[in-house]
């Protein structure tokens, strides 16, 4: 028996929203109450499912970005040698960099909060839930421009993974607008697909059918973003087997990632495994076929 329209459509529906504003808004009076030395420059903003428009009820962490706008960071591997060389001079010492606003973020949000309720992880400062906020992760970052000409570049954040000691690039600005793009391609067809995947998943999840693990929000998001336009039907019944059958027999490996600049499938931690996704798409299709 398939997977009734009605159920289908109960899972696109939206979660709560009013408890992940009250955190952001809490998080950002409490930076914004810290000392920053006098040329510091900063921005802070939600990204993840509820800046996306893809949260669904049981979503709980909320996900900010506090970016470093005061201090320029940048690649240049797509320029020539003529082109690094002249653009290279225009840039100043850094006297203020990452690692200080990272230090300078941790105080903030341990004065803000208290020590108990802040807790450091590989790539965020973690807020845990507590009477007034819900968990939050928030990514400490600085400005990066990926230069593709002398005066050309995509607009992205940077930071280093403490554990791991390696930089991480990414584009959460571009991640939204392209979003925002594929919603208006589809209908607003695109969105309330992906929140009716994610409550898919949660139920492949709870009836033990999947390993938790094997298909995080932002892969699973960014892999409908690459399904074509043409399969998000008015019908949430044709929308889920066009997708699920396009999943299965679809090339991973030349996928991309919402922001259109990082592959989607890759060794990296922030790229998923191509054999997760097939065990998702399984799932998918079991639940279809299997439904009482």
């Amino acid at each position: 028996m398939p997977i009734p329209e009605s159920q289908l459509r109960r899972w696109s529906d939206h979660g709560p929203q009013d408890a992940a504003k009250r955190t952001h808004e809490q998080i950002h009076r409490v930076l914004d109450a810290y000392q920053w030395p006098a040329e510091v420059k900063y921005d802070f903003y939600l990204q993840g499912s509820y800046q996306n428009d893809t949260n669904i009820s049981g979503d709980s962490d909320v996900d900010v970005v506090l970016e470093l706008k005061s201090t320029l960071y940048h690649d240049m591997d797509e320029l020539s040698d003529w082109e690094r060389r002249r653009l290279s001079s225009t840039f100043g010492r850094v006297t203020y960099g990452w690692n200080d606003f990272r230090r300078d973020a941790l105080k903030a949000m341990e004065k803000g909060f208290g020590k108990t309720l802040i807790a450091q992880g590989n790539k965020t400062i973690k807020l845990k839930q507590n009477p007034s906020s819900l968990a939050a992760d928030v990514v400490v970052c600085a400005n990066h421009r990926t230069y593709t000409g002398q005066s050309a570049y995509v607009d992205g954040i940077m930071l280093y993974a403490l554990q791991d000691k390696r930089q991480i690039v990414n584009y959460p600005k571009l991640h939204y607008r392209n979003g925002v793009e594929k919603g208006r391609r589809t209908w607003d067809r695109y969105k309330r697909t992906v929140r009716m995947f994610k409550s898919a998943r949660n139920r492949l999840l709870s009836d033990g059918r999947l390993r938790r693990g094997v298909a995080p929000s932002y892969f699973l998001e960014c892999l409908l973003y690459n399904a074509p336009d043409r399969l998000y039907q008015a019908s949430f019944q044709e929308t889920y087997v066009s997708i699920v059958n396009w999943m299965t027999d679809t090339n991973l490996g030349v996928l991309v990632c919402q922001n259109g600049r990082q592959r989607l499938f890759d060794s990296l931690p922030e790229q998923w495994s191509q054999s997760d996704t097939r065990a998702l798409s399984g799932g998918l299709a079991s639940l279809w076929n299997d439904w009482t």
